[in-house]
């Protein structure tokens, strides 16, 4: 079965949705921030209970979704010498904004696999 076709597949839940990526820089004057958005689609599943075991303690009590999809989801990454850094993908979906907590890498099959806990209105 050819997994780049499943994660488009409407049958099994394949959905388009946003990907926020933020990326931070500090400098003296404090940090400044700079968004980028792009549309992406996947299939999206309630978290499970064995998916919220793969939570780290702190977010195991948060609703959680969980993603197929090829587009290349982050969980943050630090770059330039602690200068600046992104954070966590942030995917706008079906009203809400969820933050990537968790991703498995599945490239050499064609998709990732994401956790994403619910974030708080205004955060």
């Amino acid at each position: 079965m050819n997994t780049f076709v499943t994660v488009y597949d409407p049958e099994l839940g394949s959905t388009s949705f946003i990907v926020e990526r933020i990326t931070y820089t500090r400098s003296r004057e404090g940090t400044t921030s700079r968004s980028v958005t792009e549309q992406a689609r996947g299939c999206i599943h309630p978290g499970t209970a064995e998916a919220l075991k793969l939570l780290p303690e702190e977010e195991r009590q948060e609703a959680c979704i969980v993603i197929y999809t090829d587009y290349p989801l982050s969980t943050g990454i630090p770059e330039d010498a602690g200068v600046s850094f992104i954070g966590a993908d942030r995917i706008r979906w079906n009203g809400q904004t969820w933050r990537v907590v968790k991703v498995r890498d599945w490239s050499a099959f064609g998709y990732v696999q994401a956790l994403a806990v619910k974030m708080e209105e205004g955060v």
